[in-house]
């Protein structure tokens, strides 16, 4: 029964984006230690997952990177067995590993909602959050806080290995190898739109690329809004590219999208692009 149970939060839709950790020490089924600590991703931060955990970008601002921390997590977590609720948390930590590319520790995962869709007949499918378990069981925590996620993972996982008179050791994942990958593409009603003629911007393109703390569609409304044709890719007429965050691994080897590598092309041609982040856009609408 001894196993370090972890839990991270996220910034955006990138699954590597984590700007929480806490850690769970557990000897022999009683918790005898933690880690907890903001990170901050150097991201942008969707509202969706603002809603969800409150962490801001400002929340973060003078917390420590994944590089500062990188070396205490690995001696706090040590050799024991790590278990997460759901793989979420083994595949963020892998993907912000690789993004920022550092080792992956040779650890070994269990997943406690796989413990508990074994063990509980009525959670075999569907009911096995860690949320409702917790609830069903009478365990009180503070959801979507890291540090109290885990600790609330650990509880489930003491009680199965109780219950079963099992062993951590029993309930072992193969080790993933490689980060996750997955994005949904954004509507084609979100890629192209036409400037209001009456905008203060009409005559004027502008591209978005990456995730953006406002959805596609939203941020191409406001664009056109404001009088800007909204592109869907990037050509010598274009005024202004604003750049969000991306998943690294998606971008096939490279640290920019396609259409950040094509502007900067562009520009070393004399083509006058503008290459922005959503919080100039912003502000220069505002202006």
């Amino acid at each position: 029964m001894d196993f370090v149970a972890l839990d991270v939060e996220t910034a955006n839709f990138d699954i590597g984006s984590i700007c929480q950790i806490g850690i769970a020490k557990y000897r022999q089924g009683k918790l005898i230690d933690t880690f907890e600590s903001l990170i901050n991703p150097r991201c942008s931060f969707s509202q969706k997952n603002i809603d969800i955990h409150g962490i801001t970008a400002g929340t973060v601002k003078d917390a420590p990177n994944i590089f500062d921390i990188y070396g205490k997590i690995l001696q706090f977590v040590g050799d024991d067995v790590v278990v997460s609720h759901t793989n979420f948390d083994q595949k963020a930590i892998i993907t912000c590993l690789t993004n920022a590319n550092l080792p992956l520790p040779n650890w070994q995962w269990a997943d406690s909602s796989v413990m508990v869709r074994s063990a509980v007949e009525k959670w075999a499918n569907s009911g096995y959050s860690l949320a409702n378990v917790c609830q069903a069981w009478g365990y009180q925590f503070e959801h979507h806080n890291a540090l109290e996620d885990a600790k609330a993972c650990g509880f489930i996982v003491n009680t199965i290995l109780r219950e079963k008179q099992s062993s951590i050791h029993d309930w072992l994942d193969k080790p993933l190898t490689k980060a996750v990958k997955s994005i949904k593409p954004y509507p084609n009603s979100a890629r192209s739109k036409q400037g209001n003629t009456d905008g203060r911007f009409y005559g004027m393109a502008i591209c978005f690329t990456g995730e953006l703390s406002m959805s596609r569609e939203q941020i191409a409304n406001l664009a056109a809004k404001h009088g800007f044709d909204v592109k869907a890719g990037v050509s010598k007429k274009l005024h202004y590219l604003v750049v969000g965050t991306h998943d690294v691994t998606l971008l096939a080897g490279h640290d920019k999208s396609s259409k950040h590598r094509k502007a900067e092309e562009l520009i070393t041609q004399g083509i006058k692009i503008q290459i922005i982040t959503e919080r100039d856009f912003i502000k220069i609408i505002q202006m």
